[in-house]
């Protein structure tokens, strides 16, 4: 199939590669900054992709069932930008001699939602290709869903360039089992084994058998010329027979493409410096001499190359045409024949729709338990009316509370479950439900112990990045985790991902704020979400309340960062006025504190009977507090006195309760020991925070 095509336009082919070779040299060239390696030594890579094999429209970037190609090796954009160029997507000539400055679309990594026509946020290695699992694996859950004998909606391919840095990612070799195991066989991976590294031949630090690690996955291992199109063409056609195979019947594709780094440079061709450093202006001159280019100014392209381009770019064009065509006789199948799929339909692809728990849901929102389980619970409530979710957790879902008891696991035959077993690979889950994210019609969440979110964090910060609404379940969130000991006993972690940009990080008090912390995670559709959830059962907030909260205010509260559990009593206006706020845990901990502070007077040196009126909030999300300087304010007036409570690093509370504030938090790592007994070691019971406060104000 390809092959035949490659023959019949190997010319143009190769101006096309031509061009993508002049646009990569030059931009980088001009930028002083880039990696010029991979756009020399991968343009065939990249043009058999975007003028051969895949069906995409630079017309309708965002047309469903297009392919979806990821370059995990992003540090090579430019091979993608000019690809992206010259097959017509908005993304002009202006833009590429912009290559890295400030404000361009020609980022240094290629950026999810910054420019047209690149799916993933790439340049940490191997994260890309683990997100292409992601995709993947939405394709093929997406189609269970949808596909009918006669109208077949979803069947398309992901494809990935991968470099040798990529693989030597631990995180790829978590995705790429995964991908084995589930046989997601519409993956197909160009590995560009090229020989390089940044410090020189590859054999000084990695001389395993990539081939034989990836068949030892259930991958299907192909050999090509990466700079060779027959070659090529060859091995996309077995790639794409198997992608064709029933669910399985086989795996992932790899196609282990031996290319030349630098391939044009007469200088440079094949030498590990080709990586990552600017050839110098007489080099660019040599290498476009070299390739038959006799005019040598900056950004110069052939007419033939344009013409090339603009002619095979319009073959593939009708496919999207062709989709829609489809898809309308679909949906007007549906609305006569089946409404319900229709409207299943707009559920998953509707990102306009605000998602609600029902008035019944929140009754179940009540009573002292873990917000673990209050957080299950929540789940569950939500995806009863949100199809959308998915998701699973690493081999903790008995713990993590993750499972959608009315649906089923998927599996290598059957992805109509919507539930996923990850296994034991946080690093890879995390890209992986981003990827699962970022194809549309689903929203992955995932789940473990949060002392493990530090294998997840370089996907979480991806996740904030792209601004995609990815939702991470990170339980046993103290010291509480008890015998399990200081490995399992997350200290740092909360401040950690506080300080990650763009991601909601929401730490309930008891059931009810869990589960406002649920609808409003899936409520925000530019932000990934991450929850912190105990092991331990807490106390209803409201159990020993006179005045019960509101929902209205609890849910005010996860918006502004904050809410007033109880305020200062109106009968003890000449009382000296202190202020505690605290997370998660610490809440409950905080109001039977203020309860012992209000019960009796205390003394100075010089003064006696001084009592004490103290208000208690609540901050499910302190860094939105911070983000509300109004509500801070108002909250925590800052001529009084500020206490923060909260078990773990101090770091979260800072600029919240100033340099006159306190904080009550803890510096060390954690103990192993039953959760009692932590408790009074840490000081976390009301007794010692009543002595803290104390010794702050110099009472006794």
């Amino acid at each position: 199939m390809f092959l035949k095509f490659v023959s019949d336009h190997k010319k143009d082919l190769e101006n096309i590669a031509l061009a993508v070779r002049i646009l990569g040299m030059d931009a980088v060239l001009k930028a002083k900054s880039g990696h010029v390696g991979l756009p020399l030594g991968g343009a065939e890579m990249g043009a058999l992709l975007y003028f051969v094999t895949m069906n995409h429209s630079p017309t309708n970037p965002q047309w469903i069932d297009r392919d979806r190609f990821i370059l995990s090796a992003g540090h090579g954009s430019m091979l993608q930008y000019s690809l992206l160029h010259l097959a017509g997507y908005n993304l002009s000539k202006e833009e590429i001699i912009q290559f890295r400055q400030l404000g361009s679309k020609t980022a240094g990594h290629p950026e999810y939602g910054h420019t047209e026509g690149v799916e993933c946020t790439t340049g940490p290695l191997g994260q890309g290709i683990s997100h292409a699992v992601g995709m993947a694996l939405a394709e093929r859950m997406l189609a269970a869903k949808f596909n009918e004998p006669q109208h077949e909606l979803i069947d398309h391919r992901t494809y990935v360039i991968a470099g040798d840095g990529c693989l030597m990612e631990g995180v790829s070799s978590e995705a790429s089992s995964f991908a084995g195991h589930l046989k997601l066989n519409k993956l197909i991976v160009l590995y560009d084994a090229n020989n390089i590294t940044i410090d020189g031949i590859i054999d000084i630090s990695f001389t395993e058998n990539v081939g034989k690690r990836y068949e030892s996955y259930g991958w299907n291992i192909l050999q090509a010329d990466g700079n060779d199109f027959v070659s090529l063409a060859k091995a996309m056609d077995k790639a794409y027979e198997n992608s064709n195979f029933p669910n399985g019947e086989t795996g992932p594709t790899l196609i282990i493409c031996k290319g030349i780094p630098g391939k044009g440079s007469p200088k440079w061709e094949g030498k590990p410096k080709i990586h990552g450093n600017p050839m110098s202006a007489d080099d660019v001159i040599d290498a476009k001499k070299h390739l038959g280019i006799d005019n040598t100014e900056p950004f110069y392209i052939p007419d033939y190359c344009i013409a090339s381009a603009a002619k095979i770019i319009s073959f593939r064009s009708e496919k999207s045409k062709n989709w829609l065509n489809q898809f309308n006789e679909t949906k007007a199948h549906w609305e006569s024949k089946n409404p319900e799929k229709l409207n299943l339909w707009n559920q998953h692809f509707n990102n306009n729709e605000v998602i609600h728990l029902n008035p019944e849901s929140w009754k179940i929102a009540k009573g002292k338990m873990a917000t673990r389980i209050a957080s299950g619970k929540a789940l569950c409530e939500l995806a009863l009316n949100n199809p959308k979710l998915v998701g699973g957790s690493a081999d903790l879902a008995g713990s993590n509370l993750t499972t959608l008891p009315f649906s089923s696991f998927v599996n290598a035959k059957d992805f109509s479950g919507r539930n996923i077993h990850f296994g034991v690979r946080e690093h890879g889950m995390a890209a992986i439900c981003n990827g699962i994210t970022l194809h549309g019609g689903l929203q992955a969440y995932c789940a473990t112990f949060a002392v493990f979110s530090d294998y997840m964090r370089p996907a979480i910060r991806l996740a904030a990045l792209m601004k995609i609404p990815t939702l991470f379940i990170l339980t046993h969130d103290s010291y509480a985790v008890g015998e399990d000991g200081p490995t399992h006993q997350p200290i740092e972690h909360a401040a950690s991902l506080r300080a990650i940009p763009d991601l909601n990080v929401y730490r309930p008090a008891d059931a009810l704020e869990t589960f406002v912390a649920w609808e409003k995670s899936v409520q925000c559709k530019n932000k990934p979400s991450a929850l912190l959830l105990t092991r331990q059962d807490l106390e209803d907030l409201d159990t020993n309340s006179a005045t019960p909260r509101s929902l209205e205010q609890v849910q005010d509260g996860f918006i502004k960062g904050a809410y007033i559990l109880k305020d200062f009593s109106n009968s003890n206006d000449k009382a000296q006025k202190i202020v505690l706020i605290a997370a998660g845990s610490e809440v409950s901990l905080a109001l039977q504190a203020a309860q012992q502070l209000e019960s009796k007077s205390f003394t100075t040196t010089q003064v006696d009977n001084i009592t004490l009126n103290v208000r208690v909030v609540s901050s499910p999300s302190p860094q939105l507090l911070v983000e509300h300087p109004v509500t801070l304010n108002h909250f925590l007036p800052k001529e009084l006195p500020l206490f923060a409570i909260e078990a773990g690093s101090p770091q979260s509370w800072g600029e919240i309760v100033g340099r006159s504030g306190a904080i009550f938090g803890i510096k060390s790592f954690g103990a192993s020991a039953p959760a009692g007994e932590l408790a009074k070691h840490f000081g976390f019971v009301p007794e010692k925070i009543v002595t803290f406060v104390l010794n702050q104000l110099h009472l006794r």
